[in-house]
């Protein structure tokens, strides 16, 4: 794609972003458009998410799936 191309793709884009009266599809475009750049915040989860996120943690943790501080502090050297 050349750069007219490209340039006439990201009007397109605009116009239809511009066109979308729901602030939730917009909240949803947001998100999407700064994780591909980057710019999103580290972590947004809601609680029902984070306690999810939890429970399946402390299931792999009893099941042994885990390193060690040992391990950790070998790898961590390892990349230096």
């Amino acid at each position: 794609m050349n750069t007219l191309e490209l340039e006439a793709y990201k009007a397109e884009l605009a116009r239809e972003v511009l066109s979308i009266d729901n602030k939730e599809v917009l909240d949803d475009i947001k998100e999407i458009i700064l994780k591909g750049t980057g710019h999103h915040a580290p972590c947004r989860m809601n609680f029902s998410e984070v306690k999810q996120h939890l429970q399946a943690s402390e299931k792999r943790f009893d099941a042994g799936e885990y390193i060690s501080e040992e391990q950790m502090e070998e790898l961590f050297n390892s990349l230096r």
